[in-house]
Parts: structure tokens; sequence; C-alpha cells
């Protein structure tokens, strides 16, 4: 199926495509470059979101997402040379706090120490006690362009290295899925495939690759609550912005390992209503009113979240007289409604 490809330089559009050939062909004579060059960089660039840069230039192909979508999974299951790279990391947990800094923020600054780019996947391996690959996150930005980096030092343990890390390229990652097994342990990676140590970044092929990813089933940040909730009502449309805790997925997730997917309101459970369709599907509300939120705030996801259905959550965001409603009070409210729950 022809792929059709827009092609842009320094965020203007550039040409539109009918397919990746002709695509090629534009941009190697816009460049004045052979055609060989340009075919890997359009492929990587519209499956990954990778841009090309060319002397002071930055070039970027975008195809309709299905395509996209369609051809990313072709590349990865016949391990092509343009499908993304599989990189083993360690990370020192006395060091830093990566799963409060993840319960924090969506997305992370990386130390760049290889050259990672869009769509690459890290799978984290935490050393001291832990000796687990613990974490899969995925590469959005190969190399961050802007001084405005996802860095907080109050998840740094030890200071010096807070210091020497602020030096250097970093890299921005997404949190995709996070797990905990011993059949991750250093002792079974090396029985599939792991020669010594893991000191520093590898790339991971084979065996040992495809065993790791085995681990990693989820997506936690499809699977987190939209940044708005809308409202319906006498025809007017009104919307209500979520906050960032309630989409982080990690919180999300720590959340609902303790509460369960079930309202805590209404007591809706979407899966025993809708079946396998609704396993998982419930909101996540953050109790602590947003201008009660003090600088160095760091989100407790079993004490400051709770699971809410869509219409429980969307009660908690409206204010009556100016005031929003507790989740004990919406509870209290719908008893007198509905009888007990």
């Amino acid at each position: 199926m022809p792929a059709p490809i827009t092609i842009s330089k320094n965020n203007q559009l550039l040409y539109k495509a009918t397919n990746i050939q002709e695509a090629t062909g534009y941009l190697a004579e816009h460049l004045n470059i052979k055609k060989s060059k340009c075919y890997n960089p359009i492929e990587r660039g519209y499956v990954y979101n990778i841009p090309y840069h060319f002397e002071e230039d930055e070039y970027r192909f975008i195809a309709p997402p299905k395509i996209a979508a369609n051809r990313r999974q072709e590349l990865e299951d016949r391990d092509h040379k343009n499908a993304r790279r599989i990189w083993l990391v360690p990370a020192n947990p006395n060091e830093y706090d990566l799963e409060r800094a993840f319960t924090h923020y969506e997305a992370l600054d990386w130390k760049r120490s290889f050259n990672y780019e869009n769509g690459d996947i890290l799978l984290l391996y935490v050393s001291g006690s832990v000796k687990k690959v613990r974490y899969k996150v995925e590469v959005i930005e190969g190399l961050v362009q802007t001084n405005d980096t996802i860095y907080d030092q109050s998840f740094w343990v030890v200071q010096e290295k807070y210091d020497q890390s602020m030096g250097g390229d970093k890299t921005r990652v997404r949190l995709v899925d996070v797990v905990d097994t011993d059949d991750l342990s250093l002792y079974q990676l090396r029985e599939h495939g792991l020669k010594g140590n893991i000191q520093g970044s590898m790339k991971l092929t084979g065996e040992l690759r495809d065993y790791v990813m085995s681990f990693f089933h989820k997506d936690l940040s499809a699977e987190v609550y939209p940044d708005e909730v809308t409202e319906m009502w006498e025809g007017e449309r009104r919307t209500i912005t979520v906050n960032s805790y309630e989409r982080n997925p990690l919180a999300r997730k720590q959340c609902l390992d303790h509460y369960g997917a079930e309202c805590q309101v209404c007591k809706m459970n979407f899966e025993d209503t809708y079946g396998e369709v609704g396993r998982d599907f419930i909101h996540v509300h953050h109790l602590t009113p947003l201008h009660e939120i003090q600088k160095g705030y760091k989100v407790n996801p079993i004490e400051d979240l709770i699971p809410v259905c869509p219409n429980c959550h969307a009660m908690l965001h409206r204010k009556e007289d100016g005031v929003y409603l507790s989740v004990e009070e919406l509870r209290d409210r719908l008893k007198m409604k509905v009888g007990n729950l």
C-alpha cells in the first residue's frame, strides 16, 4: 500500500509525496545527494518520528498514523536495520530514586550515553540490592534541544552525582511499563545470554533481547485517562482539565494495584459490567486540590489518588457553590438517591 509522506523543513511544509520512492527522489534532488542516502532517514523518520539533520536544517517526514504503525510492526518483526533498537541500561538506586521520579513525572531526561534515537527502547536494569530489569522506557526525543530539561535534584541521593549529571547531552524518555519479577534478575539474564556485568548501556539482540522483552506487555501511558473530561448539560459544552498527577502512568498503576479498578464512589466495575472490553478501565482522581499543592510536593499514589468512574470523576471536578465535593460527600449523596453502596 502506498504511503503518502509529507516532508517539512524547519517546521515549514516542503513537499507532499505520494509514496516513499517519490519522497526519496525529491529529497535527494533538494539536497543534491544520492537517493541511497535518503531512503533510510525517511523511513525511520516517518515510522519513529526521527528528525533528519542536514547541515543546519531539520527535516521531518510524516505519514498517516496507521501506515506508520503497520510499517513499524513490519520492521520489528523482520529485525530490519531500520527497526528501533533495544538497549539494556543500568540505573543505580543508590544515586537516583527512579521510582519516585517516574511517579512524579510523565517523562524524564536521561544521560545520553549512546546515540539513542526516537523510538528506541531502554530497558532499565536497577542495580544495588534490586539487581533486576524493572522498567521499559521509550525514547521520545533522542537529543533534547531545549534547556528546559526534566530534571529534579530532589530525586538524587548523592549530591556529587547530581552535579556530575548536569553536564553532557540528554535523551528524553517516557515510561512504557514496569514489572517486578525474579525472572529478570541478573542471574536469569546470564542464563539467557548476558555476558559479564551490566556496567554501561548495551544494545540487545537475539535471545536475550527477546527474553527480556517478553515480560513487558503493557503501555501504561496508553491506559492513562485523557487530559480532559468533557461534560454536556443543557446544550452547553464544558471542559474540565485533569491535572498531571491523574495522568502519571506509574502513579496510576500503584494506585490501582492498591484499590483495584473499581470506582470508590459508586462501586462501578467496568469488567463486571461489560466483560473483557472493560478490564482495567477506570479513571484516577487526585484528592489534593491544586491550589493546596506546594513546591516540592511528591504524590503518594495510595493517599493522594483514588480510582473513580468517568461520571463520578466529572462530578468531583465540578464545583457547587464554589466548592468541590469530596469523595465522601459525593458517595453520601449517591447513597441518598440509590441506597447503600
